[in-house]
């Protein structure tokens, strides 16, 4: 299930799987952000650069539950 202010793209954190270990926003602040009030991380913003890209397929590979995803 999607972040309701999940960015439109491929990339997205799977809500009922996020157990706010912090891991995805540290490593990808550029693009992910922490809702406090659903306890859950969101993708804000889809990688525009090369750099960012890189950000958030290493918080991707991170998670230690596999919340974000990339695709559909």
């Amino acid at each position: 299930m999607k972040h309701p202010q999940n960015a439109e793209g491929k990339f997205w954190i799977d809500q009922e799987v996020c157990v706010a270990c912090s891991a995805c926003f540290e490593e990808a602040p550029n693009n992910i952000k922490f809702d406090d009030t659903r306890g859950t991380s969101y993708f804000y913003k889809q990688p525009e650069t090369d750099d960012e890209l890189h950000a958030v397929r290493e918080a991707v590979e991170l998670c230690p539950v596999e919340a974000p995803k990339e695709g559909e």
